[in-house]
């Protein structure tokens, strides 16, 4: 990345923030991994912040999808915050002022970037990096070599993901296809 991401400032670049989801950036060098929701709670902040990630991938021809989930620690008497089960789309070939990739070789982890931003005001909430398993590595991996071995068709992406939200109206659904996933632990702050 050429850029400092800082918690209170806006995001250095110009980007059209959907309400509720993820945008991937897929770089060979880093992953960055921006998460956008609108009037997040405190509590909301700090699943992200600290608490326990869960990811998974499924994996089209043109398309991937990336779920998540945020979880606070549940402790006696403390209310338990979340940001609950997402997806979000994925595609190669719109990622376009970037060179598409995943850091490491095949069967490596990487450290990735996860950025929470406000959608509404484009300021970064919170910052924290995480170790992406081998297993969700590969499947990313595998993800992109499937779409760019194939020319780009935006329509026919747009059908494929329009199916898979036909299958699954909900990401546990949705969860059932997933190739791969992790836990990450909360961390101690």
């Amino acid at each position: 990345m050429s850029y400092s991401l800082v918690v209170g400032e806006p995001y250095p670049r110009q980007v059209n923030w959907p309400k509720s989801g993820a945008n991937l950036v897929l770089h060979a060098n880093y992953v960055e991994i921006i998460y956008s929701f609108d009037g997040l709670t405190p509590g909301e902040q700090a699943a992200f912040t600290t608490g326990s990630a869960a990811l998974a991938v499924t994996v089209g021809d043109r398309h991937l999808m990336w779920c998540y989930r945020f979880e606070t620690p549940t402790r006696p008497g403390a209310p338990n915050a979340s940001l609950g089960w997402g997806d979000s789309p994925w595609e190669a070939y719109r990622q376009r002022d970037r060179a598409v990739g995943v850091p490491g070789q095949q069967g490596e982890p990487f450290t990735a970037y996860m950025v929470l931003v406000d959608a509404s005001t484009s300021i970064v909430e919170g910052l924290r990096t995480a170790e992406i398993s081998k297993d969700v590595a590969d499947a990313l991996r595998y993800g992109i070599a499937r779409q760019v071995a194939l020319p780009y068709d935006h329509e026919a992406a747009s059908r494929e993901i329009d199916a898979m939200y036909q299958r699954h109206p909900s990401t546990q659904s949705l969860l059932r296809e997933a190739i791969a996933g992790q836990q990450i632990p909360a961390l101690d702050r």
